[in-house]
C-alpha cells in the first residue's frame, strides 16, 4: 500500500493576485472544501455544488462576495452545507439569504448549517429552505479549539487572526490511514460509487481484508480494493492564513496551524518596505510570510493576496520571501487587476 496525497484537486482559484479562494476536492460526492468566499467565478456551479463545507476567514467583500454563487449552486440539492466563519457570520449569511425570493419547489431541501467561532464557544444556526428560511434559532456550545469540523477523510482546525475585523485562519489535516486514491479511481476498471465509502468504512474499522464486497455484479475482496483503489495518508496538513498581522496575539495560533504543513498558503499583502501600512491594515509582509513558514517548518510556502499596488511587479515580493525561506512559489498565471483595499 503506497502513501499518497489523497485530495483529487487542490486549486488556488484566483492565483496569488486575486481574491484568496482555495478549493480542495476529494473522490466522491458532496465532499469538496472551500476556504474563503471571495470571487469564485472560475469555479463552475457544478463544482460548487460538490461542496461539503465553506470556511470564511472574515467578511470583507473580497472574501465574502462569492457566497451568492455558492448558495445558488446548492439550492436544488437535498444536503446540509456547512458554513463556518468568525463572529456575526450567522447574521450576515441570513441577511444575504433572505434578500432573495425563491420558488420553494419541493425538491429544494438545502440546509445551511452556519457556525460562527468565538473565543470560547461556537454558535450555530440552521437556515432551512423547506421552512422558507425563517430566522434561525441559535445553539451554543463551549469550544476550546482547534478542531472545528471533521468527516471520514479529514479534520479542519481554526485559529483567530489579528485583522481590522473578526477573522479566522484554518488548517486542513487529512486523517492518518486509508483514503481513496483519486488517480487510481479515475483510471481503474470500477467506476466510483457507493462502494468507495463502504470500502473506506470497512478499512478504517479494521475489517478483515478477506471480506468480499459485491460491486456492479462482481465480487472483490477488501484487500484487492485496498491495493488497487486506496492509498495511505500520513496525515497531510494544508494551512490557509490570510488577512492578519503576525503579532504577539496571532502568532501562537498561526504557528500551531502551520506546524509541519505540506503547504502553507499565506498572506503576503505588502513588501517589508511597507511595514507601516501592514501594521495599520493588519496584513503580513512577504518577509513575515517567509519567517512564519521557516518557524513552522513547512514543506512549501505559497504566497497569496498580493496588494494591487504591486500589479505587474510581483517578483520582488517572491524574492523577499525566498530570502528567508527558499521553498516559495506564487501563482501569477491568473495575474490581472483586481479591485481591492490597502
Amino acid at each position: 500500500m503506497r502513501s499518497a496525497r489523497t485530495f483529487s484537486e487542490i486549486r488556488l482559484v484566483n492565483g496569488s493576485t486575486g481574491d484568496p479562494v482555495l478549493f480542495i476536492d476529494y473522490p466522491g460526492t458532496d465532499d469538496a472544501i472551500l476556504f474563503d468566499g471571495g470571487d469564485n467565478g472560475r469555479l463552475s456551479l457544478k463544482r460548487l455544488s460538490d461542496l461539503e463545507a465553506v470556511f470564511i476567514t472574515h467578511h470583507h467583500i473580497d472574501h465574502f462576495i462569492g457566497l451568492d454563487r455558492i448558495v445558488r449552486a446548492n439550492m436544488d440539492r437535498d444536503k446540509v452545507l456547512h458554513i463556518f466563519g468568525p463572529e456575526h457570520t450567522i447574521r450576515k449569511v441570513y441577511d444575504r439569504i433572505v434578500a432573495y425570493e425563491y420558488p420553494y419547489f419541493p425538491f429544494q431541501k438545502i440546509v445551511l448549517r452556519v457556525t460562527e467561532v468565538l473565543p470560547s464557544k461556537l454558535r450555530t444556526g440552521l437556515l432551512e429552505c423547506t421552512r422558507r428560511f425563517p430566522q434561525p434559532e441559535i445553539a451554543e456550545v463551549e469550544w476550546e479549539g482547534p478542531l472545528l469540523h471533521e468527516n471520514a477523510y479529514l479534520q479542519v482546525e481554526a485559529a483567530f487572526t489579528d485583522h481590522t475585523v473578526h477573522g479566522l485562519a484554518y488548517a486542513l489535516v487529512e486523517k492518518v490511514g486509508y483514503h481513496p486514491d483519486p488517480e487510481r479511481l479515475a483510471s481503474g476498471t470500477l467506476r466510483p460509487g457507493a462502494w468507495v465509502q463502504e470500502a473506506l468504512r470497512l478499512l478504517r474499522d479494521g475489517e478483515s481484508l478477506e471480506r468480499i464486497l459485491e460491486i456492479d455484479g462482481g465480487q472483490f475482496s477488501l484487500k484487492t480494493l485496498a491495493d488497487q483503489y486506496f492509498a495511505v495518508s500520513p496525515g497531510t496538513r494544508v494551512a490557509y492564513i490570510t488577512d492578519t498581522a503576525l503579532s504577539d496575539a496571532s502568532r501562537p495560533g498561526l504557528l500551531r496551524l502551520a506546524h509541519k504543513a505540506a503547504r502553507l498558503y499565506c498572506d503576503s499583502f505588502y513588501s517589508q518596505a511597507q511595514m507601516k501600512q501592514a501594521l495599520q491594515y493588519r496584513h503580513m509582509t512577504a518577509t513575515q510570510a517567509g519567517e512564519l513558514a521557516k518557524a513552522a517548518k513547512v514543506d512549501q510556502l505559497i504566497l497569496i493576496h498580493f496588494s494591487q499596488r504591486y500589479f505587474g511587479k510581483y517578483e520582488p515580493l517572491i524574492e523577499e520571501a525566498r530570502a528567508v525561506f527558499p521553498r516559495v512559489i506564487a501563482d501569477l498565471e491568473t495575474e490581472r487587476p483586481q479591485p481591492g483595499h490597502d
